[in-house]
């Protein structure tokens, strides 16, 4: 059994934040157990591994995060940079669907179709209930790990997240040679 303890900012429904103590028991095969100030907090299944926060970038979601539909209070963060226990750095894709926990795909019916950002029963980083890169540690999908190369700054590779959502919204159009496109929003989404 792994475990993790920590003290990590917390993102408070009025805006504020607060430090709260966490503790991440379980392992990979089982699950996970998480505690908030030493009650259960969120009981997660197996599919998740246990890294460490190297860096995290901060976006306008983040900002906004209170106006989300999701219930706070949350340990933020979305574009996260971590490392595991060997230290091998890696990016991780937000969803934490069925498909990115490699569990239960089959009886899925998103999952099973290559549909898991849109799987009712996916968690999302840093966003929607699965505690964020704002803390030293994170618990992130095994099938969601993205290895990184030596050559690549940290912190550029906090970028391979924001990169990777302005890569997919062009590849949901079918752009042709002669079209002609509008980027609206001249933040870091928009500029990658």
């Amino acid at each position: 059994m792994e475990k993790a303890a920590f003290e990590a900012p917390e993102y408070q429904p009025d805006g504020s934040f607060a430090v709260r103590r966490f503790e991440f028991s379980g392992d990979e095969q089982g699950g996970w157990r998480i505690q908030r100030e030493g009650k259960q907090w969120l009981k997660l299944p197996a599919g998740y591994r246990l890294l460490e926060t190297r860096a995290c970038g901060i976006c306008a979601t983040d900002l906004a995060r209170r106006f989300l539909p999701f219930p706070l209070p949350q340990i933020t963060g979305h574009e996260v940079l971590a490392q595991d226990q060997h230290g091998r750095r890696c990016c991780v894709e937000i969803n934490a669907s069925h498909a990115t926990r490699m569990r239960g795909i089959e009886g899925c019916p998103f999952c099973s179709r290559g549909l898991g950002n849109h799987c009712p029963e996916r968690l999302v980083l840093g966003i929607h209930d699965l505690p964020g890169g704002f803390g030293p540690y994170i618990l992130a999908p095994v099938g969601a790990l993205k290895r990184l190369p030596d050559e690549i700054p940290d912190s550029t590779a906090v970028l391979v997240e924001p990169l990777a959502a302005a890569l997919h919204a062009v590849d949901t159009v079918s752009l042709q040679p002669d079209d002609r496109i509008a980027v609206l929003g001249p933040r870091r989404l928009g500029m990658l």
